[in-house]
C-alpha cells in the first residue's frame, strides 16, 4: 500500500510542475529574432540598453514583456523578451535607449551613480525617431546610427 500511496504522490507532484510550466509558455507570445549594430556620434557604446515600446499596444489580454538588448564591444545587440535572444513578438516598435558609458570592472554600487550618457531625447520611445517593424522569421535591422 505504502508503495501505491508513493506512486499516487509522484504523479500529482509531476502533472502540477508540468501544468506549472506549459500555462507560462501558453501564454507567451510568439517571438523572432532582431538583431544588428548601434553607434553614437560614430562611436560604439557598450553595455547601452535598447528598449521596445509597442506602438499599438497588445489587445489579446496577453501579458507583454518589453523586449530588451544589451549592446556588446562590438556595437551588436540582439533583442530578449523571455529567454536570452529569443528576440520580440511581430510588429511596430519605438526605440528608446540609455547608455551609461561602458560599465566593465565596475560593481553594481559602482553602475548606479553613472550619469546617463545618451541625449535625452534619445530615452523617450516617442522622441527617439527611431522605429522599427519585426517581422515574422529572422529579423536583421540595419545599422541604427544615433546623432
Amino acid at each position: 500500500m505504502s508503495v501505491g500511496f508513493l506512486g499516487v504522490i509522484v504523479c500529482a507532484a509531476l502533472s502540477v510542475v508540468g501544468c506549472g510550466k506549459s500555462d507560462w509558455m501558453e501564454g507567451e507570445l510568439e517571438v523572432y529574432p532582431v538583431s544588428g549594430v548601434v553607434t553614437f556620434s560614430g562611436q560604439q557604446i557598450p553595455d547601452a540598453t535598447l528598449v521596445l515600446h509597442p506602438v499599438i499596444p497588445q489587445a489579446d489580454g496577453k501579458p507583454f514583456y518589453s523586449p530588451r538588448a544589451i549592446v556588446g564591444q562590438d556595437g551588436a545587440f540582439e533583442f530578449t523578451t523571455y529567454r536570452k535572444g529569443d528576440g520580440a513578438p511581430p510588429g511596430k516598435y519605438n526605440v528608446s535607449f540609455s547608455w551609461l558609458g561602458p560599465l566593465e570592472g565596475l560593481d553594481e554600487d559602482e553602475q548606479d551613480l553613472l550619469p546617463e550618457q545618451m541625449l535625452q531625447r534619445l530615452t523617450r520611445p516617442e522622441t527617439s525617431g527611431i522605429s522599427i517593424t519585426v517581422k515574422e522569421g529572422v529579423n536583421e535591422l540595419d545599422e541604427i546610427t544615433l546623432k
